[in-house]
């Protein structure tokens, strides 16, 4: 038995109730729909010129990460994204090119402080 627990239209998370019968184990699955993240993610990046501006103004957006992602990190990898201890590691999986298509530029910084 599935059920919708919850939907949030602005992010595009949902929570999934699952029961099974058979196994007498329930789930709670989180899902996100990252399509449109994704999208505004690349077409940043692309854009050399806004991220030279940005840079310039000692400001750089540098990556949008989705809710879904920041759980799976906490939960598989044991990483905070809101834990500034754990800034080296975030910098590492954001230059990961598993997970390249978080970033918002083309650049790669180093984080190299502790953390």
């Amino acid at each position: 038995m599935k059920r919708l627990l919850d939907y949030n239209p602005l992010t595009g998370e949902s929570v999934v109730f699952n029961y099974d019968d058979a196994t007498d184990v329930l789930t709670l699955v989180h899902e996100q729909d990252v399509s449109g993240i994704l999208d505004q993610n690349k077409a940043l990046a692309a854009d050399t010129d806004r991220t030279k501006k940005q840079i310039k103004d000692d400001m750089l957006h540098y990556a949008s990460v989705p809710n879904s992602v920041i759980l799976k990190w906490q939960l598989e990898k044991g990483v905070d994204v809101f834990n500034t201890k754990h800034r080296k590691k975030v910098f590492k999986l954001l230059n990961d090119p598993e997970y390249r298509y978080l970033k918002t530029t083309s650049i790669t910084h180093n984080f190299n402080t502790d953390g």
